[in-house]
């Protein structure tokens, strides 16, 4: 199995982009993040689902204590989640500088343990310093699945 067996082509988000259009990129292609590069297409850090949402929609100590909680939040504090107007925020503030990226010549497992290493569950492909796609371990699983017809 090799990288670009399982690489998936997204876009990537600049400086000024919408949140609700890095999320329809995402959702479109089923990854949790995508390269957020600079007006020279280099790559400077990611966005993530992830980090949005805890970012903008869960209060601080609210994931800490989620075993708490019941099914019905009634804190008025509480932002709400469906709230349309995060969709129309930049992405700017809520970039990840830390980027976890891997070349199409490494083998699987490398891109497995970088994914562990960053607590992530995808990795950006370069070649070079050329994005080519998203990794992610459901699309290695994937393959996997289909190899061994399990």
């Amino acid at each position: 199995m090799k990288l670009m067996d399982v690489v998936i082509s997204t876009g990537v988000v600049h400086p000024g982009t919408k949140i609700g259009e890095a999320f329809r990129e995402c959702v479109t292609h089923n990854v949790g993040g995508l390269p957020y590069c600079n007006a020279n297409g280099k790559i400077i850090g990611r966005f993530s689902l992830r980090n949005t949402y805890k970012q903008l929609c869960i209060p601080h100590d609210m994931s800490r204590l989620a075993h708490l909680l019941g099914d019905k939040v009634s804190c008025e504090s509480a932002p709400e989640v469906l709230n349309s107007d995060i969709l129309n925020l930049t992405v700017d503030p809520y970039i990840i500088e830390n980027v976890a990226t891997i070349s199409p010549a490494s083998p699987v497992i490398k891109a497995l343990s970088i994914m562990e290493k960053f607590n992530s569950t995808y990795i950006f492909l370069l070649d070079g310093e050329q994005y080519v796609g998203v990794i992610t371990r459901m699309a290695i699983s994937k393959l996997l699945l289909k190899y061994h017809e399990f």
